[in-house]
């Protein structure tokens, strides 16, 4: 029982004088300023990808929905709105990745690059 008691006692001080001891590696005077504008930029940008996916799944999905209202419509003949579109596909996709990269330029990096600059406080 005095051997458990000497060994806490032992164990005690060895904390203590650790806890007590300057740390051998120092962190940078920014190094939480840095940090908090990396996780700042981290989560800009996952909210700006994230509005620009739920858009385009909104446009998307309404294509989709259109696009079965036409083909079930008239299944029996060719629908002349759908005869048009596989006619002139190679155009049909240009204007689309065109539209698609000019909405992303505007819906996101346009908004990341003008997005007002939260000032950082201090406190000490």
């Amino acid at each position: 029982m005095n051997s458990d008691r000497k060994n806490q006692n032992e164990i005690e001080s060895m904390i203590s004088e650790a806890l007590k001891a300057e740390p051998d590696l120092s962190l940078s005077s920014t190094f939480t300023d840095k940090l908090v504008g990396k996780v700042k930029r981290y989560l800009v940008w996952k909210e700006l990808f994230t509005e620009f996916a739920m858009k385009i799944g909104l446009v998307a999905g309404t294509f989709i929905v259109l696009g079965i209202c036409l083909i079930f419509r008239s299944p029996i003949e060719i629908n002349p709105v759908i005869l048009f579109l596989f006619k002139n596909k190679q155009i049909i996709i240009v204007l689309g990745i065109l539209i698609l990269f000019t909405y992303f330029i505007d819906q996101v990096l346009l908004r990341y690059f003008f997005r007002k600059k939260i000032s950082s406080e201090k406190y000490y």
